[in-house]
């Protein structure tokens, strides 16, 4: 699955901000300036600029340019990945509190919410997770699952640099719910309110299905907003 031109520049301009090449203070080129350089049209420049902007990164003032004010990702919790580097940091930024790690042989209906065929065993991490901001509400109920016979160590760690996301395809599901006993329990919410459920599905090289993420958030605590831009291009 390509990765979409806006956010391949967006990716890029993240790694220099983080390695340090373009510095805290420094001015970024103008959107004229990015077109140029990587041949890119001027919707797709402000697609990845506006990006660096919801995560907190750069300052844009009409007239003065856009400066670089920190060197990671300072927004609020985002439910929606818009690219690699979104899903790296998710697992970056967010750990669980005391999962619960098992085997499980899926049945019918456990197989079509995963997506993968019933009887096989998938290896899972389950529980609340937090954002490791102190003092902030838990962010949702996080359900990984991964293939039994891949390794696990990595898995249980829970850290992805951005190219291992990228060396998989993502399939991005939003749906709606309603959250169970344990789950409104865990999340501080009312049993059987509204959830908003993200689901991640990761097929490697082969087009197989490696792992799925499955995050249920309590839906009146984040909003989903697209904007569309005269270029015609939309983005979250």
């Amino acid at each position: 699955m390509a990765i979409p031109l806006h956010q391949q520049l967006a990716e890029e301009l993240l790694g220099e901000i983080s390695d340090g090449t373009i510095a805290i203070g420094d001015r970024l080129p103008t959107e004229q300036q990015l077109c140029d350089q990587h041949g890119l049209a001027r919707g797709t420049v402000r697609r990845a600029l506006e990006r660096l902007d919801q995560l907190g990164m750069i300052l844009r003032r009409p007239g003065a340019g856009t400066v670089v004010v920190a060197d990671r990702p300072l927004s609020g919790y985002q439910p929606v990945a818009q690219s690699a580097a979104d899903i790296a940091t998710f697992a970056a930024e967010t750990k669980f509190i005391r999962p619960e790690t098992t085997e499980v042989k899926l049945d019918a209906a456990m197989a079509r919410r995963l997506g993968t065929r019933a009887g096989s065993t998938w290896f899972v991490v389950r529980g609340t997770r937090i954002r490791r901001t102190p003092g902030e509400p838990p962010v949702c109920w996080s359900e990984n699952y991964l293939r039994a016979d891949l390794p696990r160590e990595r898995f249980l760690k829970g850290g992805f640099t951005v190219e291992e996301v990228a060396s998989h395809s993502v399939e991005q599901t939003i749906s709606a719910g309603l959250l169970d006993d344990a789950m409104a329990g865990a999340l501080d919410a009312e049993v059987g309110g509204p959830a908003l459920i993200i689901t991640r599905r990761h097929f490697n090289r082969r087009g197989r299905l490696d792992s799925v993420g499955i995050h249920t958030h309590p839906a009146d605590r984040y909003s989903i907003t697209t904007t569309i831009d005269s270029s015609g291009e939309s983005g979250t």
